[in-house]
Order: structure tokens, then sequence, then C-alpha cells
């Protein structure tokens, strides 16, 4: 092991490291890829054990589960423009997400059961698609292919 005699050099070793350690343990806190942006009536987020009441400005996981109660609501949004609104009834889970632009957004959410609604802009053109899914019927809307 070699040793480092010269202070400002251990010293400037010592800072990088504290650098990294803390740019590593900030992207981890925030593991975040959205948050509730609206809600009506009841809907709750199942995370790592724990029941959290979804309320404008929660932050959605990875991994977590969305679920609303009969009659109500909840609107999810994403740093990519996205969102996805769960009616009454209605499970989702945020499975899996990818880097857009710097920023983490769901890449893979799975409908569990009840109906979603969701608004997906298309960067090149900035007209919306627009995805309606349940578990009987899905549809699929937007502008025509190029």
């Amino acid at each position: 092991m070699r040793r480092i005699t010269r202070p400002s050099t251990a010293l400037i070793g010592a800072a990088a490291l504290l650098g990294l350690l803390s740019v590593n343990s900030a992207v981890r806190a925030d593991d975040s890829v959205g948050s509730v942006t609206q809600v009506s009536g009841s809907a709750q987020i199942q995370r790592g054990g724990a029941t959290l009441a979804a309320q404008q400005g929660t932050p959605v996981k990875l991994h977590d589960e969305v679920t609303t109660q009969p009659g109500a609501s909840v609107t999810l949004g994403f740093a990519d423009g996205s969102s996805i609104a769960l009616s009454g009834n209605t499970s989702i889970a945020i499975e899996d997400s990818a880097m857009v632009n710097g920023q983490t957004v769901p890449s893979r959410v799975t409908l569990i059961n009840g109906d979603i609604h969701t608004i997906v802009p298309d960067k090149t053109t900035g007209q919306q698609h627009s995805i309606e899914v349940n578990t009987a019927n899905s549809k699929a809307t937007g502008p025509a292919p190029n």
C-alpha cells in the first residue's frame, strides 16, 4: 500500500471521494419517477410494505403500486410530460424505469385491474397520443403514423 506523504494530496483525494459519495447518495435518495398531480376521493400507494395516502405532490417511485377506491380517481404526472389517469377501483404497478433526457420516467407500468387513460407527448411532432386501457378493452388514439 502506498502512503501519501503530502497533506494537500491526501486532502484533495478525500474531498474527491466524499464528493462521489454525496453524488451517489443524492441519486439514490430521490428515486421518484413522477408524482401525484390530481386526486379525487381515496387512493393509496403501496411502497415497501407501507401504505401511503396518495395526495397531490406525493412522489411515485419505482416498484410502487397505486390503487384507487371505488368512485375515486388519481392522475400521475411524469417528467417527460406524460401522465396516467386511474379511474375508480383501479390498481397499477410501476415495474421499470428509464432515463429520458436526463430524467427518470417509468418505462413499464402494469395494469393490475381497472381502467387507465394515459397521455404520451410525441417529441418530434408535438402532438399527443392517448391510450385507454381497461381489463376488458383497449383503445389507442393519436396522429396517424407518417
